[in-house]
């Protein structure tokens, strides 16, 4: 049952909220809340943590709350949730950060310390654990989950959301999320669904790689559709101003990045598609400026690469040949693939995002790659199909699976799921 909450006078709103948020704390019905703002720009997006602070219930002042954030968990004047809180009188006890840690500067992949804040423990929860431990959740009363995601499976932060609320439903504690938009849009979907012998921590969710969902929306889908407990006690405040067809620019909002190779929307947008290159070792444009907007290698040809896309794969970009030499760059990448070798390579430049689809085209470039460099393209490792959800991908490569058959089964994935996600969609 959904519930929602809307604008009342001010004596009235306080008496409800109080019924509300003690209903939190007893009751686990699903509930999103909106509110309305006295803010100037009417047309942008209204997020969660704003209606949220703006109308912090009374019932939550005494409450022990441990906040899931890091560097993006800001109101849009820039303002830090926590500094928001902790203006209000709120007892924080505890944060819990993702991968790339609370300040979102460390490379992924590298283990996060645990840390402190002043007098607040910064627990990590991509060091020593990945789930909040039964010790970490002894003095808190509920869970605060404000983290910008990018609408990607294979992207740590729905991880962590879905271990924070499995921990929660033992802890029997709730956890409310406050609701940001998917900067990939909220219309296109794309991918296989994960299959189970491919979850793992760097996809860990049966939706397809761009799933086209919120990150409140893509929580429902998580309880409702059995993925944590379904006791858990999950509350979404919703955003007000968001529509299923916005991509960021739409929203009105700045962008902040949300971990070191994804330092702008459009990014984010292609990340999808291009964030599996690594795993055919072609360098997604790590080492440069342009982090999975431009990809390429010491042996590709890109004249060759764009003359042989296929048309679908072409849409709604434009493409720029380059020479580039991927180079360290710490905090984002030591490493990157071909480092200090020149590669030749293509600039991607997204013209119209409702066109764009991220996967299709980076399929179709492997498919480019594989007929024409067939002894330089081949899964380099089991992250491949990790990031797929299947062995499709890598069955293709090996030559075991047609490019009509690794599509046709990509579609009938989405079918399914664009049929599924739809009774949890909060927003038109």
């Amino acid at each position: 049952m959904i519930f929602t909450i809307n604008y009342f006078p001010f004596s009235i709103y306080r008496v409800l909220t109080s019924i509300f948020f003690l209903s939190l704390l007893f009751l686990s019905p699903l509930i999103h809340a909106e509110e309305t703002l006295p803010i100037s720009a009417e047309s942008r997006t209204i997020l969660g943590n704003e209606i949220f602070c703006h109308n912090l219930p009374e019932t939550l002042l005494d409450k022990r709350l441990g906040l899931v954030i890091n560097h993006t968990s800001l109101l849009p004047d820039g303002t830090p949730l926590l500094t928001s809180c902790l203006k209000k009188g709120m007892k924080i006890k505890a944060i819990f950060s993702p991968e790339h840690g609370y300040s979102g500067k460390i490379e992924g992949g590298n283990k996060v310390k645990d840390n402190r804040l002043n007098d607040i423990k910064i627990f990590s929860l991509y060091g020593k654990t990945r789930r909040p431990t039964p010790e970490q959740m002894r003095e808190i009363d509920a869970f605060i989950y404000d983290i910008q995601d990018v609408g990607t499976r294979f992207y740590t932060y729905i991880t962590t959301l879905k271990y924070v609320l499995e921990a929660a439903a033992k802890a029997k504690i709730p956890v409310v999320v406050l609701d940001r938009p998917n900067p990939a849009g909220g219309i296109i979907i794309e991918g296989p669904l994960l299959q189970p012998e491919f979850e793992s921590y760097i996809g860990s969710l049966p939706v397809p790689v761009r799933y086209g969902l919120t990150i409140g929306e893509l929580a429902f889908m998580m309880k409702g559709q059995g993925w944590v407990p379904s006791d858990v006690k999950l509350y979404v405040i919703k955003m007000k101003n968001w529509k299923r067809n916005y991509f960021w620019q739409d929203t009105g909002l700045t962008w902040t990045p949300t971990s070191p190779n994804i330092p702008s929307p459009e990014t984010a947008l292609i990340y999808p598609g291009t964030g599996l290159l690594g795993g055919i070792i072609l360098n997604q444009g790590l080492g440069t400026p342009n982090p999975f907007l431009q990809f390429g290698s010491p042996w590709m040809d890109p004249n060759l690469i764009i003359r042989k896309l296929p048309s679908r794969a072409s849409q709604g970009v434009k493409f720029e040949i380059i020479d580039y030499t991927p180079k360290p760059i710490p905090g984002k990448t030591l490493n990157p693939p071909y480092k200090n070798q020149i590669c030749h390579g293509i600039r991607v430049r997204i013209t119209q995002k409702n066109k764009f689809y991220p996967l299709r085209f980076t399929l179709g470039l492997i498919k480019v790659l594989k007929e024409n460099y067939p002894d330089k393209i081949f899964q380099e490792s089991k992250s491949l199909s990790l990031m797929f959800g299947n062995s499709l991908l890598a069955e293709y490569l090996g030559g075991e699976t047609s490019y009509k058959k690794l599509l046709a089964s990509i579609k009938k994935d989405e079918d399914l799921f664009r049929k599924v996600r739809r009774k949890y969609l909060l927003y038109e």
